[in-house]
């Protein structure tokens, strides 16, 4: 079985292939995880026992972990088994596609066990809480009491909780000095939609020493505006990534004009290929396009 994440993966997606991988290894089942384009700061999230180089095997079952559309997959082939928590998932599995609104996808994962009669022992524990705190941000999105009971049974089952916060929860001596400067480079889209745009070139977080995981915490450090939209946009090698966040309004139909998706107060886009400028045009348009 070759199980698939999306493009550009976070922590929940790589916490769920890790442990998908090994729950159907545990069964029985060849297994093994695709994902050529794992980022540096993620790397540490997907173990080297648990991947496979090259494209899957034509006879492989193809299983989508929480990706919500097939053109996001970093392998966008047909494939027969989708596991994901965003609730615009349309569906696009051939045989069977489980899309239950979660806390994180890893929230999902537990079930899998339970049908394949395997246990959740403490390296699938692990992954599982780090996709939970990856995608709530430590606790700060998508929370609720359904997120605090679902860390409760991952450490209940041995998740590492203290290596997990030291992975998340520490900062770098730099990194205060990397958030003043992004601050200081936020501008506000004028409009019915106030939209706090920030823009992060590619050297800063080199430039500031960062930890592997401190960039993709921004979101919880920086306010959306009131009644509006923050949209960080983070420059790469091979494109522009946007973090859409906001506590009162829907960005998915922001997302989409973008073609991206996910949460409605949290949700992300990959837009590969352009420049920061280029990418901040597009969110003016598809700003304009969602206020009609």
């Amino acid at each position: 079985m070759a199980i698939i994440p999306h493009r550009l993966p976070d922590v929940d997606a790589l916490g769920s292939a890790d442990a998908l991988c090994r729950m159907l290894r545990a069964s029985g089942r060849w297994a093994a995880v695709h994902a050529p384009e794992v980022p540096a700061i993620f790397d540490w999230a997907l173990p080297a026992e648990v991947r496979a180089d090259g494209a899957p095997p034509d006879d492989a079952l193809r299983i989508a972990i929480d990706t919500a559309r097939q053109d996001r997959l970093q392998w966008p082939e047909a494939v027969s088994l989708s596991i994901d928590h965003h609730e615009d998932n349309p569906g696009f599995a051939r045989v069977v596609d489980w899309v239950a609104p979660a806390p994180s996808c890893t929230c999902l994962l537990p079930a899998v066990a339970e049908s394949l009669g395997v246990p959740v022992d403490t390296a699938v524990a692990t992954a599982l809480y780090r996709g939970l705190v990856g995608d709530t941000e430590c606790f700060r999105v998508n929370v609720g009491g359904e997120a605090f009971a679902w860390a409760a049974w991952f450490a209940e089952r041995g998740a590492d909780c203290e290596g997990t916060a030291d992975l998340f929860w520490s900062r770098s001596a730099g990194f205060w000095a990397y958030l003043s400067a992004v601050e200081k480079g936020a501008r506000e889209l004028e409009g019915r939609l106030p939209v706090r745009v920030v823009p992060i070139p590619a050297a800063w977080p080199d430039l500031f020493d960062l930890r592997p995981y401190e960039n993709a915490l921004l979101p919880a450090h920086i306010a959306a505006p009131d009644g509006g939209v923050l949209a960080i946009l983070q420059e790469g090698r091979s494109g522009v990534r946007f973090r859409l966040r906001s506590r009162r309004v829907d960005v998915l139909p922001l997302a989409h004009a973008l073609g991206g998706g996910g949460h409605p107060q949290a949700a992300g886009v990959v837009l590969p290929g352009v420049s920061l400028d280029e990418a901040e045009r597009r969110l003016r348009a598809a700003v304009r396009q969602v206020q009609g």
